[in-house]
């Protein structure tokens, strides 16, 4: 069964010599090979080649999640009758079963038979292949040393007059390529051409390794009231595979990837809106948003590529602080005291009258701020979800360094056989400037009940209470309450 998900990097063309000196167990393959023209019929039984050169045009639709559809044309020279087309250039990681194959003249060309083939020229493959044959070793002066390999489990095993060996001296040579080995990934094809001559053929198929994800930054005023927002898109390519001068587009959303979608076919026949040559146009695709460049682009194999998606100016931001706490405060008996960080968040309301009113797509927001000498400076990021348009955005960009908490259980007992009565005694101080409002969390969970408390108490769902603290400047704050709780 063949590996969907192989990873391997296509060699160069075919070998001439494949050697390294002055290293045991080495490898030197004598061959000659012409290499064919891309997309010519050569003689009679010979395959036709199509390689990378041939494309007509090329469209990448990349998922979120390491996945990618390409669909690209290429113009092919067939003879008539049967033909065995080779379709190079391919990502090493492409889903073979997911070929779509389609011409414009469908009653000259019919596919009888398709292969992916993937075994690849490698060290390790070509001895595997000499296994139980003869092979020679070259020696500094010229002579030839012969013997046979006897196996490569754990390395190659040699019989050499009469001896077994992992080791012989010399340079390994081979006296050709084995049959079916491939420098880099192709689909072979049967196919039947009712006559010869120029076709454009179109190939769809699905392939891994491919992901985006958006890259934001928001730039803060100096006050932290305002801010800028750059959002980017980080295309990362791993598939194998290059496509140069692609149309691309992305695909935000989280598809099923069960089974290949029935969208997934005709997603890039979709037209798009007009917009500038050099961005992107938005549009729904469906359950998802579709994102299409609107200039060629080309994503090589190992690469990641940032291309601008939008730019917002002015929108308004808030700060707020937040002390978090945990279930189990509230589940056994005894003392508990913890000194909690008090984490710092940034929001915004993604609406038009923010300036924003967009879908954004997942990914990392980095927040930035400016020192007093107007340099930009790092605050934090935090990853963000697909977020549609009129939702608001919340950021955890790290820990308060001049605020302070503290948490104590002062009290815990047993009411009835499930019933359980907590005290708590939360301290905040200030070190600031001017006060804050800290909102402390409290997830209680269980069947729960506010027994008393210093400050109102705020029930925000079934298993969460909280409370809005105000701190003054350069002093603190005590919040005490009782909770009991069944469980």
């Amino acid at each position: 069964m063949q590996d969907r998900n192989l990873a391997v990097r296509p060699s160069m063309a075919v070998l001439a010599v494949l050697a390294v000196a002055a290293v045991a167990a080495v490898v030197a393959v004598v061959v000659t090979s012409a290499t064919a023209p891309a997309a010519l019929a050569g003689g009679p039984g010979d395959p036709v080649i199509s390689e990378s050169a041939a494309r007509r045009g090329i469209d990448v639709t990349v998922y979120n999640r390491d996945l990618a559809l390409v669909r690209e044309t290429r113009s092919v020279d067939l003879p008539s009758g049967e033909v065995r087309l080779e379709f190079r250039d391919v990502p090493a990681r492409i889903d073979p079963v997911t070929l779509l194959v389609t011409v414009a003249e469908r009653d000259r060309f019919e596919l009888l038979e398709q292969n992916y083939e993937f075994d690849l020229l490698s060290r390790e493959r070509i001895l595997e292949k000499y296994v139980g044959r003869e092979v020679a070793w070259i020696q500094e002066d010229g002579s030839r040393l012969t013997g046979t390999l006897l196996g490569m489990s754990g390395g190659p095993t040699f019989r050499v007059g009469g001896e077994v060996r992992f080791e012989v001296p010399g340079q390994l040579a081979l006296p050709d390529l084995p049959a079916n080995l491939r420098d880099r990934p192709t689909l072979v094809w049967l196919a039947d051409s009712s006559k010869r001559g120029l076709l454009d053929v179109e190939a769809s198929y699905v392939t891994r390794g491919m992901s985006w994800q958006a890259d934001y930054v928001l730039q803060l005023d100096e006050a932290g009231r305002r801010a800028d927002l750059q959002a980017w898109v980080s295309v990362d390519n791993r598939s194998g595979g290059s496509f140069e001068g692609a149309k691309l587009l992305l695909v935000a959303g989280d598809i099923n990837q069960a089974t290949p979608a029935p969208e997934m076919m005709y997603a890039m026949d979709l037209a798009v809106k007009a917009a500038p040559a050099s961005g992107f146009v938005q549009e729904e695709l469906y359950d998802y948003h579709l994102y299409a460049l609107q200039r060629p682009t080309t994503l090589l194999d190992n690469q990641i590529k940032q291309i601008a998606l939008f730019e917002a100016s002015g929108l308004a931001v808030k700060k707020h602080y937040r002390l978090q706490g945990y279930t189990h405060f509230y589940r056994g008996a005894g003392r508990i005291d913890d000194k909690p960080p008090v984490s710092v968040f940034y929001s915004w309301e993604n609406s038009a009258r923010n300036q924003v009113g967009k879908p954004l797509p997942a990914g990392v927001v980095r927040v930035y701020g400016r020192s007093s000498g107007g340099g930009r400076q790092l605050l934090g990021e935090d990853r963000i979800k697909h977020t549609p348009a009129d939702e608001t955005v919340e950021l955890r960009v790290g820990s308060a360094f001049d605020l302070v908490a503290e948490r104590v259980r002062t009290d815990s007992r047993r009411l009835a056989e499930d019933l359980y009565r907590h005290d708590f005694a939360i301290t905040l101080r200030n070190h600031r400037s001017e006060a804050v409002v800290v909102e402390v969390i409290e997830p209680v969970g269980g069947f729960w009940e506010v027994h008393r408390s210093s400050l109102p108490a705020r029930k925000v769902d079934a298993s969460t209470l909280a409370f809005d603290v105000t701190v003054p400047a350069h002093g603190q704050a005590v919040l005490t309450y009782s909770v009991d709780v069944r469980y």
